[in-house]
This record gives C-alpha cells, sequence and structure tokens, in this order.
C-alpha cells in the first residue's frame, strides 16, 4: 500500500496493555509508537451545539492516546449485533461518526459511554438526557463473533468487566451524575427502584472489581449504615458519573467516572 499502517494491543507484564503502531508511506516505515491505555470506560457528554455536528472530538481521557500516531488510525464502534468503522484524526472522529449518530438518533445531553477492550474495538452504550440506556432493535442482540471482542483479560483492571454487561442478558443500565449538596444515597435509590419495587428484596450486593458491598434494604429502600460503607469507599467529587448496572442474578455492578477527566476512576482496592 502507498501510505496507511497498523495497530494493536499487547499485554505487558503489570497492570498496562500497550498499544504499538507502525505508518508507512510508499513502502518505508516513517514511525513506531507505543502508548499506554490506562483506564476501560470512557465518556463523552454529548453537548447542544455538538448533537448534529458531522464531527466528534473523543473522550478527553482517550485524546492523549492518540497524540502522535499520525495522520489518521480507525476504530471499530460496536453496539448490540452492529459495528460502525470510524476514522479518527488527531483526535477527532470523523468518517463513520455521522452514520453512528443518525443511527442511533443521539441528541444534545445524551452520554456515549465507551468500553475500550483490545484491537481499538470500542462497545458503546448510549445514555439519553435522563441517563437512562436508550434501547435499539440491535441493543440486547449478539453477533457471533462477539466472544471474541470481550475475554475477560488477566491485565486488565477495571471496577465493572465488559463482558459481565454485553451479553444478551435483560439489563437494565443507568447512571446519575454527582451534584454538590445531593444525597447520593438517594440518587443510588432512584435507580435501583426498578428492582427494590418488584422484588422483595432483604439485600442487594454491590460489585466493583474483586470487592463486594452488601446493603440491606428495609421496606424497600436502601439502609443508609449498610450504604455508607460502600459510598464512603468511592470518595464521589462533584460532577463524576456514577454508571450503575443491574443484572439479572440482582447483582449490582458499579463505575464511576471521573468528572475532570471522563475515563473511569482505578481505585488502589480494585
Amino acid at each position: 500500500m502507498e501510505d496507511g499502517g497498523f495497530y494493536c494491543l499487547l499485554p505487558i507484564q503489570g497492570q498496562r496493555v500497550i498499544a504499538v503502531v507502525a505508518r508507512y508511506r510508499h513502502g518505508r516505515q516513517l514511525e513506531y509508537k507505543a502508548y499506554s491505555v490506562d483506564q476501560c470506560w470512557y465518556l463523552r457528554r454529548i453537548s447542544q451545539f455538538l448533537a448534529f455536528a458531522p464531527t466528534m472530538l473523543l473522550p478527553q481521557g482517550l485524546r492523549s492516546s492518540f497524540e502522535g500516531i499520525g495522520r489518521s488510525t480507525w476504530i471499530l464502534l460496536r453496539h448490540g449485533c452492529k459495528a460502525w468503522p470510524i476514522q479518527v484524526v488527531d483526535a477527532v472522529m470523523q468518517k463513520g461518526w455521522r452514520e453512528f449518530r443518525t443511527a442511533h438518533g443521539i441528541a444534545a445531553n445524551y452520554k456515549l459511554i465507551l468500553m475500550c477492550e483490545r484491537k481499538w474495538i470500542f462497545n458503546a452504550i448510549i445514555f439519553d438526557e435522563n441517563d437512562i440506556e436508550v434501547s435499539y432493535n440491535w441493543t440486547m442482540l449478539v453477533n457471533e463473533h462477539s466472544h471474541e471482542f470481550h475475554t475477560i483479560q488477566g491485565n486488565l483492571i477495571t471496577g465493572c468487566l465488559p463482558s459481565t454487561i454485553l451479553r444478551n442478558l435483560p439489563l437494565i443500565k443507568s447512571g446519575y451524575y454527582c451534584i454538590p449538596g445531593e444525597n447520593y444515597l438517594e440518587e443510588f435509590q432512584t435507580r435501583l427502584e426498578p428492582v427494590l419495587e418488584d422484588l422483595n428484596l432483604q439485600s442487594i450486593s454491590v460489585r466493583m472489581g474483586n470487592r463486594t458491598w452488601t446493603i440491606s434494604v428495609d421496606n424497600g429502600y436502601l439502609n443508609a449504615t449498610t450504604s455508607n460503607p460502600f459510598l464512603n469507599a468511592l470518595q464521589l467529587q462533584v460532577h463524576d458519573f456514577v454508571f450503575i448496572a443491574k443484572l439479572p442474578n440482582l447483582e449490582v455492578r458499579v463505575v464511576i467516572l471521573d468528572a475532570a477527566n471522563d475515563r473511569e476512576r482505578i481505585y488502589d482496592w480494585l
């Protein structure tokens, strides 16, 4: 090829994955660069100005990973049983973004949550202006190759492994922003109401990575005493986004997206 390249993700010792990128022009290698991917989950808020734009900046936490990799590269956004190739130029999603945005009817105040896995494949979750997942005909379906993209990796550290929420399961996903002065327990309670109202539960399990908290339920309400150890461990900051996934086995998975960087916060205890 005249001008192109390739990229791949390689596991290395420790807790990171590195991507090796090579560019070629007229058969000659121009540059070679390795960069690290620290977090697994990323958040992109869609402002009113950008809702109908033909291009879209990558989430802030991802942009540094694309610095210096050359004129352009391609990523794959997967959602359910469909996938969209997206060209990224200078950390901006260009070719393919308009088709992805149109197919999903992405509007102002929507949130695009990306789960970065390997080979620059990103699995997408789309929340509306009320922080509730938007479902499409293809949302709950998976294609025959889906297992290739979300096998559990031993060197991947995250609050909620992608493989736990990408199977064909009837999940409920929602979230909320941390706002000054709000009672975070009440917010958490509100997002869990569909589960707490329909089932006569005495407790629920909340899990992040390998850590689990058991929270008592009193007459459909989360018990404050047993909830506080969990909420205190999160060390929530203003404008952090709390992503919640309720699994069919009644387990709750949580990911905290850092407000300052729009990427998953990795705790020492994960």
